[in-house]
């Protein structure tokens, strides 16, 4: 099994990036790839750091989506989480090249999820 030190969210809804698994506007989670396996981000110069070859990646569509989309998305990080537990969770867009710049969307779901634990 890859070492996993990444949880990656993808909000992008961009088409050219493969997921371990995706969550719908009702809250419908998929698998999309087996999360032993590590997937491409295209457009993202992520590889460096190994973020891609050490993360799982989950496609959201949209943070300001329904309840129980983001709902999913939670139950789906603290799931991942208890797998995982060193594992840091990123936004995809949150990641640039030699930096890391947080979003408020972001910020609030670790909020959220730290007051799960």
């Amino acid at each position: 099994m890859r070492q996993i030190k990444y949880i990656l969210i993808d909000d992008s809804g961009r088409k050219n990036r493969e997921h371990h698994y995706s969550i719908s506007s009702k809250g419908c989670i998929t698998e999309s790839t087996d999360i032993r396996k590590a997937v491409k981000v295209i457009d993202r110069q992520v590889d460096p750091d190994g973020y891609n070859a050490n993360s799982i990646v989950i496609l959201f569509k949209e943070f300001k989506g329904s309840s129980s989309s983001r709902d999913s998305l939670k139950d789906l990080l603290v799931e991942l989480r208890q797998h995982f537990p060193e594992a840091m969770i990123f936004g995809i867009r949150e990641i640039g090249d030699y930096f890391i710049k947080v979003s408020d969307e972001m910020n609030q779901l670790r909020l959220e999820l730290s007051e799960l634990n």
